[in-house]
């Protein structure tokens, strides 16, 4: 009978909490899916044995194990809770705790077994998706077929059975000790604020609101003055506790604030404040650390989301300064590029190419400039030691390129010379170079002055090419005299190089000091990135940000009844339903979106300190990057945050409607 009775109860919660269900199976859809991708002998075969994204995607898998196995525990204890005089009923008639542990903790395992069964059937679908992008990135062709994996599978349920198992023994363990008693009055039990105080609820409301700030304008601190590492890494940790003490202490005093405004006459009768004052009042009393809580979670959202979003625009931008589908160079000029130009004129004849000389005078004045003191903390090098010396490229040569390259066309003059540099170091290059003559030849008699500095990806960012961020374009008399640094030999193609036409081109012989790179090599390097740490970002960020949404819609659709009865002596008092409509918006507007304004302001801030003054290139220098992109990532970050949670308050929205209006 009791079996009977639990197979009952679970399509009963099911039903009841469907979102906290269809959470459930996108999270194993997520996981069996990425396990998948770990254990899949195509993409290692793509990816060689050199990759970390399966150890990282293992290791976010057991930080997401934690997370999912609190939720099932809040949400399995949250339902204990709401069917406590059920279970009570089921004491009363002689059935023993033990009995009564054992059948609900079948429940909670019939849902973790329909999850589990859906999410193999989603994850196995979703995986297609997933290695399709791989693929994609790696410019390798893709086959869709149905894999199966049991390292996956076996994975996936040990994960699932942690997650259920330690849930179920811990609300197991509480049943056995409850009374009777207990159990009957455990339903009108709130969650417990650690300050009590109201006075001292206001007072932590306004240290939080300051603590936000002060940690803001810590994590600021590391943008714009200079703070050594050691004192950066302690600026950087004391901002961010800042912001997590400020969000615990807002939502502790949030609701002592609230009820002082609406002991205001004159706010609390302003329009519809007394009603939705009251109704909200009431439910987040006793929510402080639940919705503290969400919201650290959806502040690691922003973070996880923006960071994600960070390394791929990092890797597109890579790939962009790259500017040739394929470049080939000889240190000094001392090894032939010609097997690399019959293999070009053979196996890619449409390719545009061009073949010239980068040189050097030997010194290093603007080298010399552009260095951590003048261009910021957080500037490095790491290319080869013969770029550290001024570069230089005939006028000639530099005007065919940029026509190569479909860049707009330029007036020089000749008695002047230019600069071609990293946009980043546009600005101060400048006012060095506008102080600065350049002797044609070593003649004093023949100078040629600064004609201005032009950006745009140019090679400039590879361990050779066209100088270390930084070329000066000088007229071609100006170079006879000076020493070839490079011999380069370039090509652009009418459509994307594939990884297969790039592997020809490194078949092709070559000396030690002959060298290759290309769009291919950078994009394949920079997957590996994105796939490493942009893929399991948002991973993480997708479980985390499910896991907070259905905390929020749980409690808000729990006390259906209650708020039933509200609505309708709001209607009995004349309140008609066009209005009860629009207070019900309201209400649920702020009670999804407060969690989210603390934690947008404080991931918006711990981003801007990680990412807003450095950018890594593949040879780890780091280079300036703008406030703008920055900002524009955070607006893609809030763009992917609110396409999922506002699923959540939709349906939340809908269900609570029908409920009670």
């Amino acid at each position: 009978m009791l079996k009977k009775l639990s197979r009952r109860n679970a399509f009963r919660q099911m039903q009841d909490y469907m979102v906290y269900l269809l959470t459930l199976i996108l999270s194993v859809t997520l996981m069996y899916s990425f396990h998948l991708l770990v254990f899949s002998e195509e993409v290692k075969a793509v990816l060689g044995s050199w990759s970390m994204m399966p150890f990282i995607i293992i290791f976010i898998s057991i930080v997401i194990v934690l997370i999912l196995g609190r939720l099932v525990s809040y949400i399995t204890e949250f339902i204990f809770r709401k069917r406590s005089r059920e279970f009570g009923t089921y004491m009363m008639l002689g059935i023993e705790n033990r009995e009564i542990a054992e059948m609900f903790a079948r429940e909670s395992r019939m849902i973790g077994v329909a999850a589990w069964i859906a999410g193999l059937v989603g994850g196995t679908y979703f995986y297609q998706i997933l290695k399709a992008m791989v693929m994609r990135l790696l410019l390798r062709p893709f086959h869709m077929g149905l894999d199966v994996s049991w390292e996956a599978f076996c994975l996936t349920g040990v994960y699932l059975f942690c997650i259920f198992g330690l849930s179920g023994k811990k609300i197991k363990k509480k049943v056995m000790a409850v009374s009777i008693r207990e159990l009957l009055s455990m339903d009108a039990e709130n969650e417990k604020a650690p300050v009590q105080n109201k006075k001292r609820k206001r007072i932590l409301f306004l240290l939080s609101i300051s603590a936000l700030f002060l940690g803001c304008v810590l994590l600021a601190a590391l943008l714009f003055s200079e703070v050594g590492n050691d004192a950066g890494g302690a600026v950087a940790l004391l901002g961010l506790v800042m912001i997590v003490l400020s969000v615990f202490g807002f939502f502790m005093g949030f609701p002592a604030v609230l009820e002082q405004r609406l002991d205001r006459v004159k706010w609390k009768y302003r329009g519809r404040n007394l009603v939705l004052g009251r109704i909200f009042s009431g439910k987040i009393r006793n929510l402080s650390l639940t919705l503290a809580s969400v919201s650290i979670l959806f502040l690691l959202v922003f973070l996880a989301v923006s960071l994600g979003l960070f390394f791929n625009r990092r890797v597109d931008s890579r790939v962009e300064e790259t500017a040739f589908d394929f470049a080939a160079g000889s240190l000094y000029g001392q090894e032939d590029l010609i097997p690399f130009k019959e293999y070009v004129q053979s196996k890619l004849p449409e390719a545009v190419t061009g073949e010239y000389q980068i040189y050097t005078s030997g010194e290093r004045d603007f080298g010399r400039y552009f260095s951590t003191e003048n261009m910021g903390k957080f500037m490095g090098f790491s290319h080869m030691d013969a770029m550290d010396n001024d570069c230089y490229m005939k006028m000639s040569v530099y005007e065919q390129l940029r026509d190569m390259l479909g860049m707009e066309k330029v007036h020089l003059d000749q008695d002047s010379y230019y600069m071609h540099c990293s946009g980043f170091a546009k600005e101060k290059l400048e006012r060095y170079a506008k102080s600065r003559n350049l002797e044609v030849n070593g003649k004093e008699d023949e100078i040629l002055s600064f004609g201005g500095a032009f950006t745009g990806a140019f090679f400039q960012q590879e361990f050779f090419g066209n100088g270390s961020y930084y070329l000066l374009i000088v007229p071609d008399r100006a170079v006879e005299h000076m020493q070839v640094i490079e011999e380069l030999y370039v090509g652009v193609t009418p459509k994307e190089l594939s990884m297969e036409d790039y592997e020809g081109l490194l078949s092709v012989e070559r000396g030690d000091r002959t060298y290759l790179t290309g769009k291919p090599e950078i994009r394949e390097t920079g997957a590996s990135v994105v796939m490493s740490f942009s893929f399991p970002l948002f991973y993480l960020a997708f479980i985390f940000l499910a896991a907070a949404a259905t905390i929020m819609t749980v409690q808000i659709l729990s006390d259906l009844e209650q708020e039933r009865r509200q609505f309708a002596i709001l209607g009995e008092c004349g309140m008609d339903q066009s209005e009860q409509r629009r207070i019900l918006r309201r209400y649920f507007a702020v009670y999804y979106f407060l969690p989210v304004l603390p934690a947008a302001l404080g991931g918006a801030a711990v981003y801007m300190a990680i990412t807003g003054s450095i950018n890594w290139d593949a040879y780890q220098g780091m280079t300036l990057i703008g406030f703008g992109e920055g900002m524009g990532i955070l607006g893609m970050t809030a763009g992917v945050f609110f396409s999922i949670y506002l699923i959540y308050c939709l349906s939340a929205y809908l269900s609570f409607k029908k409920a009670v209006l």
